[in-house]
């Protein structure tokens, strides 16, 4: 079969062909824009947790790692089932979950409470992501896929832009449960947005043995080194960026001294200019290669890891700059990082292995931020003290990546 024939194929799992395939992306993007905004929302609020429930730092952490954790378990255990089913039906089902648990942290006044209804949104928030990427990777080519893949990534800025700012002035109005209420509002109508427009993706089923569902999926996953290092990439990468996120803007906020506002904008400038650096990155991996492109931005994001982590005073401008930097090379790296993974496994047995590595994702948050509870400590006059010790660990979980990514091999290039 030649690549005209094989592209035509590609375009008839598509709604309407190949001009409708941003669309198709855009829609996933927003998705996974909903996840990102739910799943990072509680990290620029810890100073308020603190306050509003009257606990400690580390105790704090134990919201936010709720989330990642349950998000983790049910990865691995859904693996399994990820290649048995229709795609489009998995991202309904799991995107109805997500809005439930999403609604009941909207109406979570207890502190316990709260952490229960974190991990039920974790349980299909973290199921969602691995869908996500497996309906791209099925349905783009592998050609354009770092550029379909950048766009899912830009969901992560967009929401620092526009989700993290106005969920921060939700909670600064009300309280830390109202921005929950909006979400979970915002998910309902996109519910339906993903009947009508995402076709159904079952190319794989027929290469998938019709057997018994495996939950030990994951055995099998761990048996083979390719797919191992891929995960473990995957959970290094996200646990030396969330480490550093975690008590970014308690440090920020109390340490430095900047106010509500500024937090807000800092979010704001670092994702839009993620925004606009992510197409770029997308379309230099597609030309260079995905893996020098990793290991150069990668190389480069330690500069604003250990920048924002070692600042004892800084004016507006210079810590703009910093964020700005942190923003583009962490966000940044992770595009060809998400492209190498992708090609470390084959096409039927690539649905379980993206819920294993949005699994792995999920544990690199959970874990970072129970460290970073634990490494980092806060004075009663509420100063983040040892917090450049999080910025070592960063770039020692960085340097590892590199070795990492190195020894990971290309299986599929569809």
């Amino acid at each position: 079969m030649d690549t005209l024939d094989q592209i035509a194929i590609e375009e008839e799992n598509l709604p309407h062909g190949r001009k409708n395939e941003y669309l198709l992306v855009f829609l996933l993007a927003f998705v996974g824009y909903l996840a990102s905004v739910d799943s990072m929302l509680l990290m620029p609020l810890i100073n308020d947790v603190i306050k509003t429930f009257k606990v400690s730092a580390i105790e704090s952490t134990l919201l936010v790692s709720s989330y990642s954790i349950m998000a983790f378990l049910a990865g691995i255990f859904s693996a399994g089932i990820m290649d048995q089913f229709d795609r489009k039906k998995l991202l309904i089902y799991t995107f109805i979950g997500f809005t439930i648990g999403t609604a009941l942290c909207g109406f979570a006044y207890d502190f316990h409470l709260f952490i229960l209804y974190r991990g039920i949104a974790g349980i299909f928030g973290g199921i969602i992501g691995g869908v996500i990427t497996a309906i791209v990777s099925d349905l783009i080519p592998f050609e354009r896929r770092a550029t379909a893949i950048s766009i899912i990534s830009l969901s992560f800025a967009v929401a620092a832009i526009t989700g993290i700012p106005f969920g921060l002035s939700l909670a600064s109005e009300y309280d830390i449960q109202m921005p929950f209420k909006v979400l979970a509002v915002i998910s309902v109508l996109t519910f339906f947005a993903l009947i009508v427009w995402i076709p159904p993706v079952n190319e794989h089923l027929k290469h998938v043995e019709k057997t018994k569902i495996k939950f030990t999926y994951a055995k099998e996953v761990f048996k083979d080194s390719n797919q191992l290092r891929a995960l473990l990439l995957a959970f290094l990468l996200v646990f030396g960026h969330q480490v550093v996120i975690t008590f970014i803007v308690p440090y920020f906020e109390n340490n430095i001294g900047f106010n509500e506002h500024i937090k807000s904008l800092m979010y704001a400038v670092g994702g839009i200019a993620t925004v606009i650096a992510s197409p770029i990155i997308g379309k230099i991996c597609d030309k260079k290669g995905n893996l020098p492109s990793f290991i150069v931005l990668l190389l480069l994001s330690f500069i604003p890891i250990w920048l924002s982590t070692n600042i004892k005073e800084a004016n507006l401008y210079f810590a703009f700059g910093v964020c700005i930097m942190f923003f583009i090379f962490a966000a940044g790296r992770i595009i060809p990082a998400y492209t190498i993974m992708t090609g470390a496994t084959t096409p039927e047995k690539r649905g379980g292995f993206m819920s294993l590595r949005s699994a792995f994702l999920e544990l690199g948050s959970g874990v970072a931020a129970l460290v970073c509870g634990v490494v980092v400590s806060i004075t009663p006059e509420g100063r983040v003290e040892n917090f450049n010790h999080v910025g070592y660990i960063s770039i020692i979980s960085g340097i590892i990546c590199i070795f990492i990514a190195l020894r990971i091999k290309i299986v599929s290039h569809k």
